[in-house]
């Protein structure tokens, strides 16, 4: 694991708010410099699609702040995925057999990962 910068405040915040809601085998890319769309992506799974919901409703929740702009969801009907761009961070949650199949972590094996 490659350690990178410390995260911004926005960032630990939510990833506070997913422990507390048990997510599972969280992981955080580091993407600053990689692409232009994002600074982190925000990786974990949960154990059915209402584990996955409510992880995601739990992030939506917390960044609709006055100034901070919209917030883009995108899942599938089943809520085996649930995607959040959050601007400079893009939350993915994932049930098991979804994360595997997309494997986001080997896709991006150049970002860092930073310990959480």
């Amino acid at each position: 694991m490659s350690k990178s910068k410390a995260v911004p405040e926005s960032i630990k915040i939510i990833i506070d708010a997913l422990k507390d809601k048990k997510v599972e085998d969280l992981v955080v890319l580091d993407l600053t410099g990689l692409v232009p769309y994002t600074d982190y992506f925000i990786i974990g799974s949960g154990n059915s699609s209402t584990h996955v919901q409510t992880l995601a409703d739990t992030v939506a929740k917390l960044i609709k702040i006055p100034h901070v702009g919209g917030v883009r969801l995108e899942s599938d009907q089943a809520a085996n995925w649930i995607l959040i761009d959050g601007g400079d961070f893009v939350l993915h949650i994932f049930q098991p057999k979804a994360r595997k199949f997309y494997n986001l972590e080997d896709l991006w094996e150049d970002a860092p990962q930073i310990e959480v």
